[in-house]
This record gives structure tokens, C-alpha cells and sequence, in this order.
């Protein structure tokens, strides 16, 4: 009785394995940062700009402008099995700007702010010289602060 009971035991737990396994989410890896861009570009068909921000934390987002004022949030990640790219965000449509709240892989929280002609020394110009772009640590939309931690230790452009 007792070996019968372990033996259920051993097969549920396999059970509860094999379906977390085939549940998961599966990630096309590649060997490099530009192979894994180029086929996120083709997979997203991305006609706009590509910003890559390095934040203060290390990780590197992917401002995208997928169409004329569509804009989302990807992250580019390196894993021990190599690099992909995915979405981290919904599309948004800017207008004269918009901000929203993003997670990254690692968990960490950050609020990106895009508008026209925003001079202003916490902002960067994106590449397509149309918007400008604030990357903030933690969700501060709700928020009534004027105080923020910027987030972006340096930008590179991906696609112009």
C-alpha cells in the first residue's frame, strides 16, 4: 500500500512537471544581439525607429516605433542559452505624447514618458527627432511627486 501511494505520489509530481514544462512560454534564442534584433524586427514588422536604452540596472530596453506614432517597449535579453527580444508592453499611440508603466523580465518597474518637444534635462531626444523620452524607476504616473530617479545610462540607436 505504501509503495502504491509513493508511486501516485512520483506520478503526480511528474504530472505537475511535464504540464508547467509544456505550459511555458517558448523563446527562439540566438547567438548574437544583432541576429535576435533582426529577427524581432521582421517578426514585429517594425517600419519606425528602434531606440535601445541601457538603464541604470543593466538592462536594455527597445524603444520601438512600429508605425508613424505607435510606439512600444521590448527588452533585449542575454540568457545563458543567448539573446532574444520581446514585448514588454501593449502599442501606444502617442499624439503629442503619452507615458505608462512597464516590468521588465527581471521585475523591475519603470514608466516611460515620450512627448513632442519636451526640453527638459531628464528627457533624450529619440532617434526619429520627433519625440523626446524620459525613462523613470518605479510606476510614477499615479503618483503626485516631482521627484524621479532617471533610469537611462545611456541610449544607442538600432534602427533609424
Amino acid at each position: 500500500m505504501i509503495i502504491i501511494k509513493k508511486f501516485g505520489l512520483i506520478l503526480m509530481v511528474l504530472a505537475v512537471f511535464f504540464i508547467s514544462a509544456c505550459s511555458g512560454k517558448e523563446v527562439e534564442h540566438f547567438s548574437s544581439k544583432e541576429e535576435a534584433l533582426d529577427s524581432f524586427i521582421e517578426k514585429e514588422d517594425i517600419k519606425g525607429n528602434i531606440d535601445l536604452i541601457l538603464t541604470t540596472r543593466g538592462e536594455k530596453l527597445l524603444v520601438v516605433q512600429s508605425r508613424e506614432d505607435v510606439f512600444f517597449v521590448a527588452e533585449l535579453i542575454e540568457d545563458k542559452e543567448g539573446y532574444y527580444a520581446e514585448r514588454i508592453s501593449d502599442s501606444v499611440v502617442l499624439g503629442i505624447g503619452a507615458s505608462w508603466g512597464l516590468n521588465t523580465v527581471d521585475k523591475n518597474k519603470y514608466t516611460i514618458f515620450l512627448n513632442k518637444n519636451k526640453e527638459d534635462l531628464n528627457y533624450t531626444s529619440f532617434s526619429n527627432g520627433e519625440y523626446d523620452m524620459s525613462l523613470v524607476e518605479g510606476h510614477t504616473i499615479t503618483k503626485n511627486t516631482t521627484e524621479f530617479t532617471n533610469a537611462i545610462k545611456e541610449v544607442e540607436v538600432i534602427k533609424d
